[in-house]
């Protein structure tokens, strides 16, 4: 499956939210903190760290992104949780 990742991706202070382009349509994406703390280089990032490296978290995040993405369907919106990522 082919998978586009906008590079437009917010940060609301909570959760990174990206939208993925895939083969079926577009599905929304949401990494809550704890999930970016769950990537050891990230355990201890406050707000500002996250917002500025919040394009390398996705990059990081992408394959774990990917095999949820699998079982998405278009207009769907998938959370990707801290037990989903291995680091």
């Amino acid at each position: 499956m082919a998978t586009e990742f906008s590079r437009e991706i917010d940060w609301d202070g909570q959760a990174l939210h990206v939208e993925a382009t895939t083969d079926f349509g577009p599905v929304s994406c949401k990494v809550p903190r704890d999930t970016v703390h769950a990537i050891r280089l990230y355990s201890d990032a406050i707000g500002r760290e996250i917002y500025l490296e919040r394009h390398r978290i996705i990059q990081r995040l992408a394959p774990f992104l990917q095999a949820k993405l699998s079982h998405a369907e278009a207009g769907q919106t998938i959370e990707l949780l801290p037990s989903e990522v291995e680091d």
